[in-house]
């Protein structure tokens, strides 16, 4: 049937399909005239099934289903919100769905002549009269309000008693794994145990070597005592006994500090031409002062003027953006909550419903991936300690090869640290001789430069 031939059935808010034959509901095609339709009357048809879609039209507020062979309800049928009346007469109905207990406003219930339940048909009563079919809505919907409750109850139940076996679960398995750990345990102190035994042998080799070097001219680190089967420095093993964050800030003041003097230095030397003397950095000091503040004094006129340029240019764009932000701020605010009164209107009991029945899936499924995510440390915290072992078996066998190593080319490095102390001493020996008119070149500068700063700032608050 199409939406032409459904608009001559319509009369006012009512669509009268009675009497027409039909096996089956034409739900989309009512859809398509939307809300101008708050009564359906389907009556004295060949209808065996109600359409799992009827309950999408929330609108609609009385429906006729008498005189059909309909055998069950949707489970969804409680969708319809604002459904007040309902006519089941003569049908072959013996359960209702459970969904039916959110019709909170039936006001009008007709079941006779329906192959009922007994619970079902007491709570339904005769529906003689107005006032029998009113009692019969409040009845039906309480009782299924009712068994809802008893159905959550058991669900809840039921959901705990899970939860609780699987705690027990867990509390056997976290068992075993403990005892699982003990062993480990065991086999790892047994381990370490072989371990200080090689390295006991291997140092008295070490010694050996040692020793030869030693007849051989070439000196030999101090050493101190093994201890859990490696060697340690004596000196300095604890200063490197780990990695602290004010070294790090000290390393990095001093390596500032040595690119400015290095910076300092250099132009000195370019500025002398390589001569570095007395005479000639007294000559190449005010150039370099006059050069620094005229490129700081250029920089800092260019500075101000792409500032203002660009603050002229993007001051229109950023108030109309800000105005059209306002604007589209204002407007999705209405929309907003015109929506969230809509849909509350329409769906609110259906979503809370869905809401309460998503939560306790979501439980579950937390439950489950927990308990995964526990099993899959547990695996990965095994595998690790496995790498680990086997990491520190390869240190133990490469430890002599590396130690015979350094004691060959401690010589050399020792060697190249004497050269490059020599070098930094003449270095500073060279700065301390021109450093105070640098100094002094730098302080008359730095003060310049903060005068300047001080002065435009002083002028944009202004």
């Amino acid at each position: 049937m199409n939406k032409m031939g459904l608009k001559d059935k319509l009369e006012d808010d009512e669509l009268d399909l009675s009497l027409m034959q039909l096996t089956d509901i034409p739900v989309k095609d009512i859809e398509k005239l939307g809300n101008k339709v708050l009564k359906l009357n389907v009556s004295h048809n060949l209808l065996t099934l109600v359409p799992g879609n009827l309950p999408l039209l929330t609108h609609l507020t009385a429906i006729d289903l008498s005189k059909n062979k309909i055998k069950e309800l949707p489970e969804n049928f409680g969708q319809l919100v604002k459904l007040r009346s309902l006519d089941l007469y003569c049908n072959e109905i013996e359960k209702l769905p459970v969904s039916f207990a959110q019709l909170k406003s039936l006001k009008w219930l007709d079941l006779k002549e329906n192959p009922l339940v007994p619970e079902l048909a007491k709570a339904a009563g005769p529906c003689i009269t107005k006032m029998d079919c009113e009692q019969a809505a409040k009845r039906v919907v309480a009782r299924l309000q009712s068994i809802e409750s008893q159905l959550f109850q058991e669900r809840k139940k039921r959901l705990e008693a899970e939860e609780k076996i699987r705690r027990q679960k867990e509390k056997e398995e976290e068992a075993e794994r403990e005892r699982l750990r003990a062993e480990k345990k065991l086999a790892k102190e047994k381990r370490r145990e072989e371990a200080r035994l090689r390295d006991l042998e291997s140092k008295d080799q070490l010694e050996g070597d040692k020793n030869n070097v030693q007849i051989n001219g070439m000196p030999s680190p101090k050493k101190g005592p093994i201890k859990n089967g490696r060697l340690h420095d004596s000196e300095n093993s604890g200063s490197t006994a780990g990695f602290s964050c004010f070294g790090f800030l000290l390393k990095l003041m001093m390596l500032v500090s040595f690119c400015a003097v290095a910076t300092g230095v250099f132009l000195l030397w370019v500025y002398t031409d390589g001569k570095m003397d007395s005479e000639s950095i007294k000559r190449a000091v005010p150039i370099i002062q006059r050069d620094v503040e005229t490129n700081l004094l250029a920089m800092g006129k260019k500075s101000e003027k792409f500032y203002k340029d660009v603050e002229k240019s993007a001051r229109p764009y950023v108030k109309q953006t800000l105005k059209t932000v306002g604007d589209a701020y204002k407007e999705a605010s209405v929309k907003a909550n015109q929506g969230y009164n809509w849909v509350e209107d329409n769906y609110g009991d259906s979503l809370r419903h869905g809401y309460s029945e998503a939560r306790i899936h979501l439980l579950q499924a937390w439950q489950a991936t927990k308990l995964w995510a526990l099993e899959a440390w547990q695996v990965t915290k095994h595998l690790s300690l496995i790498a680990w072992e086997k990491v520190y078996e390869l240190y133990q066998e490469l430890l002599p090869t590396l130690v015979r190593f350094w004691l060959q080319v401690e010589p050399y490095f020792e060697k190249v640290g004497r050269h490059f102390n020599a070098m930094v001493r003449e270095a500073v020996t060279a700065i301390q001789t021109n450093l105070p008119v640098y100094i002094e070149w730098v302080n008359v500068t730095w003060e310049k430069i903060y005068a300047i700063v001080h002065q435009y700032i002083i002028q944009l608050v202004a």
